[in-house]
């Protein structure tokens, strides 16, 4: 397994740590005054489940540990599980929900395209795409006089989940959403 800098490991990926396998699911970068620039990782352990943070050093050495990542189609949730296609054989899996960070459950719409990363068969992670398109199904009106502002409101959109959006946005409108945080990216076809 190939040796590399902390600086050079991404979100999703796993890393060798304590002697465990653990993979990455959050990271930022963080400069205190005049001290030196540390990332601070959320580490999931592959086997366990539980999630820790930890302080590097830009400049440590890590064992990155190859993933497998293979592209799904998400069918529909069946209680605490993700149930996913293959779609050469159309063989049928289900996958924890624990899988799938909790902001990005919101996101999962039937017939995705999603990657699942694997080690040794086993499943680690859920990726989905960056930005996905999605259609609001509830939204407060805008309040007169609004529209020239940046004043945003939480709407519903067609997963059940809600995200701010600005205050021109309406039912039934289509709009980009970055799966990472739940980010406005702006309406479909503008």
């Amino acid at each position: 397994m190939p040796n590399m800098k902390m600086r050079d490991v991404k979100v999703g990926e796993a890393i060798m740590f304590n002697g465990d396998v653990w993979v990455i699911f959050d990271r930022h970068e963080q400069t205190r005054g005049n001290l030196r620039t540390y990332w601070q990782i959320k580490l999931k352990h592959l086997e366990r489940g539980n999630v820790v943070e930890q302080r590097f050093s830009p400049d440590d050495n890590v064992e990155k540990v190859i993933l497998n990542r293979q592209e799904f189609e998400f069918l529909y949730r069946d209680g605490d599980m993700f149930v996913f296609m293959e779609p050469a054989t159309y063989e049928q899996f289900n996958v924890n929900v624990d899988l799938v960070g909790e902001t990005q459950r919101g996101f999962m719409i039937p017939n995705m395209k999603v990657s699942l990363l694997t080690i040794e068969d086993k499943v680690v992670q859920v990726e989905l795409p960056l930005v996905i398109e999605v259609e609001i199904t509830d939204a407060p009106d805008a309040a007169r006089g609004d529209t020239a502002t940046s004043v945003t409101k939480l709407a519903t959109i067609e997963t059940g989940a809600e995200v701010r959006v600005p205050g021109h946005i309406k039912k039934g409108d289509r709009i980009k959403i970055r799966t990472e945080d739940g980010e406005f990216r702006g309406r479909v076809g503008q």
